[in-house]
């Protein structure tokens, strides 16, 4: 088979898997919104970002420099008995390990040391159960890396699923039998209650973790070599672009925290963790472009820099049309896609100007993902053309100042603000990519044939919201047929195009 056809089917492999695992995530969510009510779900979220943001701390990029290093050697090395790609892989593991196990240390004594976590009986009880799930998680994700080098990635979307069934293997008897009917007030059986709910998280990527040990032990068995030599080159070789790339994804990491800071849920403010739900949906669509870039990496880290530059704009094309897809749906479907993934709590009306809720800012936060998705194919520009380090101070300089504007304008003019400094971070952090790759010479080379069908495409886009915004009266009961003409229409007039420029993902 064709090396682009492979990347194609197992680009288009992981994106099947994982809009069936965002699929059961929302059934997940269905059954947790209304169970913890935005209070407890307000806990839920601050402490998921807690340890994401150690997490992406503890990452190091590790996971795309061993694709690329390890895809290197088994290209190069005709062993038959991989002895070399075997050592290299065990190394990495190891070196996550060691980043996981210092990371996460720091990261619980500070939790501790925080009256408003410990204060928090939900929060404080909680806190070493989680610890244990972002650790599975990060192991799991450097776990797979036999089966992104040998192409064998259906088997780690597969268990993806695994681990969203393990969830509700926990979650819907705990919901609708053992606790049912909880009022969450602070009491013992409520504790305990909300503790069951979120170990059901922990049990999914225990299940993920069983899997992908299971099938990559076949492929690469795991063994123990630590390489305090190999660890410290890795660290301080990277050491810019792990900062840069952290500080990159910090603003949105760190939302929920500064919002759980200035309206803690112990003060009953429960509008900030109606606005979460809205954040949820859009941090589960940023799979789309790491999808598609783990089966890209490894076939093009050997080409030319005008080859990577081409590809990458093939890529550009192909996440900016799924994003303008994603674009309407938000803008013209929020209240029904919130009332469907969530319950009615979570809805406002526009005529509520004092509180802006999860089916109103939705609309808005379709930009946010858009700059995403264009600042992640940036990122991963510079590290296919080796100048991932590039980004450190423009990615410093941007968090500093919005980290002082947050703090002075959340407080004083209240939540709207999240919004609007959300989305002129993204768009800096976007601009200031394309700004070092344009100087840097490795800006994307722009096909005009593909950049003027791409107009095109908006213009339709346009058009369709147009009309379906002013001609059609959208309610939850014509909701699925207006939807799926939209959508139907939206996919006719792109997908053509997405086959097309996918065939020159890759060259051959």
């Amino acid at each position: 088979m064709s090396w682009h056809k492979l990347v194609i089917k197992d680009a288009a492999r992981q994106l099947a898997w994982r809009i069936i695992s965002a699929l059961f995530w929302f059934i997940t969510i269905k059954i947790m919104t209304p169970y913890l009510w935005p209070l407890r779900y307000g806990d839920y979220s601050t402490i998921l970002k807690y340890f994401a943001i150690w997490t992406a701390l503890a990452d190091l990029w590790l996971y795309v420099l061993a694709v690329k290093r390890l895809w290197k050697i088994k290209e190069e090395n005709k062993d038959p008995n991989n002895t070399q790609l075997k050592d290299e892989y065990w190394k990495f593991v190891w070196t996550r390990i060691f980043l996981m196990a210092i990371i996460y240390f720091i990261a619980i004594i500070v939790a501790y040391l925080l009256p408003a976590y410990t204060s928090n009986p939900y929060l404080m009880w909680w806190i070493p159960f989680w610890m244990i799930f972002s650790a599975s998680f990060m192991f799991a994700g450097i776990q797979q890396l036999p089966l992104q080098i040998f192409w064998k990635m259906k088997y780690l979307s597969m268990s993806l699923i695994t681990a969203r069934l393990s969830q509700l293997l926990i979650l819907v008897p705990v919901v609708f039998l053992i606790f049912k009917k909880i009022e969450f007030n602070w009491s013992n059986l409520s504790i305990v209650a909300f503790c069951a709910v979120l170990f059901s998280v922990v049990a999914s990527w225990i299940g993920q973790n069983l899997e992908i040990h299971f099938r990559s032990k076949k492929i690469l068995p795991l063994k123990i070599i630590f390489d305090w030599k190999f660890i410290k080159n890795i660290i301080w070789r990277n050491r810019q672009y792990w900062v840069s790339y952290y500080l990159s994804s910090f603003h949105t990491l760190i939302v929920l925290l500064f919002l759980w800071f200035f309206f803690p849920t112990s003060w009953w403010f429960h509008y900030a963790w109606i606005w979460a739900l809205a954040l949820s949906l859009i941090e589960i669509l940023l799979i789309i472009p790491s999808s598609l870039w783990n089966s890209l990496l490894h076939k093009i880290s050997n080409y030319s820099i005008r080859d990577k530059r081409k590809s990458l704009w093939n890529l550009l094309t192909i996440i900016f049309r799924i994003g303008w897809i994603i674009a309407v749906n938000f803008r013209l479907f929020s209240d029904q896609i919130i009332l469907i993934v969530s319950w009615k709590e979570y809805l406002g009306t526009f005529l509520s100007v004092s509180s802006r809720w999860s089916n109103q800012i939705l609309p808005f936060l379709w930009f946010v993902l858009r700059q995403s998705f264009i600042k992640q194919v940036f990122n991963y520009l510079f590290v296919a053309t080796d100048k991932q380090n590039v980004l450190l101070w423009i990615n410093a300089i941007w968090v500093a100042i919005w980290v002082i504007i947050w703090i002075y304008t959340i407080p004083k003019y209240w939540l709207l603000w999240w919004i609007i400094t959300q989305l002129i971070l993204e768009f800096l952090f976007m601009s200031g990519a394309i700004i070092v790759s344009i100087r840097k010479k490795i800006s994307p080379i722009i096909s005009r044939k593909r950049l003027l069908s791409l107009l095109s495409f908006i213009v339709i886009f346009s058009i369709l919201w147009y009309f379906t915004k002013n001609y059609f009266k959208i309610n939850i009961v014509n909701f699925f047929i207006i939807a799926s003409i939209l959508n139907w229409l939206l996919v006719y007039f792109s997908l053509w195009n997405i086959k097309k420029v996918a065939r020159w993902l890759t060259f051959e």
